[in-house]
């Protein structure tokens, strides 16, 4: 740590986000409500659009929602009382009790945005470099930008983390997840009422298939107006990888083909590999989906979240695989344990360095965690 950062104060910074998705909104609002001076710039020139439908809405989101009055969580979020494993027939295999709330990424993601000052929202502004020695952010226009405290909010990409770490190299984890949503007027009577209220899975061979119902497209949650969202870990060859990831302009994606963009030939092999091996009530909620999309699953881990006056969040410095239903709460997480650390600290080394260990370590396990869960859910072995 430098002299610097040892001795500077922690209150009243001056705080620059690169990102302005979920992870910059936790942290630019966490910040602010303590009084420091927070600007975000997000690369996109519009308002964000998910690819990735719902969510399991942890409790520290619903924290985060209710303790900065922001919305109440009940207003964006569904609820499942039930957990069901069916039968390749169809047929209930297992249901237990269990208590189980959801929500969309649209849905929160329009909430934190309304919460966040428009005037230090900065759109159309792509971050292509940070020093982080003395906090100066660099764009790809040529302007620059010198804060107390850089954080890097800038997703699984990161350019942050490749600047500052790169050797922190993604890691494919040899299976992917389709993924669906449908609006419930779309749905059969029997494709809601299997679902409903449940949180319903089939396992086959080597892959997992769930559904629950999340907030419509305007965060309605009335039955009638919601949407189903569904999950499908699917695995794969190398080869079939390389074809599923070449979008319909011919390009080859490495992280995913958003909505719209699989070609027909993929997307046609997958319906009918839903007609071959799912329950009847998955496909049909399959052949119902308009535009599916699929994701690369893969592993990211980071050998530490603080560089100087850098601090990494959310997944720019770990991506857990999606069976821990934690990507999002550990974005809020890592917010709201940043402002602590700033608060209960007199310096602002002293408030990164106790930060820096404890979220690395979480990071690192919840890494861990989801390897053991996919590998458990999807019979592949250590």
């Amino acid at each position: 740590m430098s002299q610097d950062l040892a001795n500077e104060p922690s209150d009243t910074l001056s705080v620059t986000i690169s990102g302005g998705s979920m992870g910059g909104l936790f942290t630019g609002i966490a910040l602010d409500s303590a009084g420091h001076d927070v600007t975000i710039a997000e690369q996109s020139a519009g308002d964000l659009r998910s690819r990735g439908g719902g969510i399991v809405a942890q409790q520290s989101i619903r924290q985060f929602l209710s303790r900065h009055d922001i919305v109440d969580p009940a207003n964006i979020t569904t609820r499942a009382s039930e957990r069901r494993f069916l039968t390749a027939d169809g047929d209930v295999r297992t249901s237990t009790p269990d208590s189980m709330v959801f929500t969309s990424w649209d849905a929160v993601y329009r909430q934190l945005r309304a919460a966040f000052p428009d005037d230090r929202y900065h759109t159309g502004q792509t971050v292509t470099g940070v020093r982080a020695t003395d906090g100066t952010v660099t764009f790809s226009d040529g302007d620059r930008t010198t804060a107390d405290l850089v954080v890097a909010a800038d997703g699984g990409q990161s350019t942050a983390r490749a600047q500052l770490f790169p050797d922190a190299d993604p890691e494919f984890a040899d299976y992917v997840a389709w993924r669906g949503v449908v609006s419930e007027a779309e749905l059969s009577d029997a494709v809601i009422d299997a679902f409903d209220g449940r949180f319903t899975f089939y396992q086959g061979e080597q892959m997992l298939i769930l559904a629950y119902f999340i907030p419509g497209e305007d965060g309605n949650t009335a039955p009638g107006d919601r949407r189903l969202n569904w999950v499908w870990y699917d695995t794969l060859s190398g080869r079939e990888r390389e074809t599923i990831f070449t979008d319909t302009t011919g390009t080859s994606q490495q992280f995913s083909v958003s909505p719209g963009q699989l070609r027909d030939p993929v997307e046609s092999h997958q319906r009918e590999r839903a007609a071959e091996t799912l329950p009847p009530v998955f496909t049909d909620l399959v052949a119902t989906t308009a535009a599916p999309f699929v994701q690369a699953i893969y592993d990211l881990q980071s050998p530490q979240m603080t560089v100087d006056r850098v601090c990494l969040v959310g997944d720019a410095a770990f991506v857990a695989r999606p069976h821990t239903a934690a990507g999002t709460s550990k974005a809020a997480s890592d917010a709201v344990e940043l402002k602590a650390a700033l608060d209960r600290h007199s310096s602002l080394g002293g408030a990164l360095a106790s930060w820096d260990d404890a979220r690395t370590d979480y990071g690192a396990r919840l890494v861990a965690q989801g390897k053991r869960m996919g590998d458990e859910r999807l019979s592949l072995g250590s």
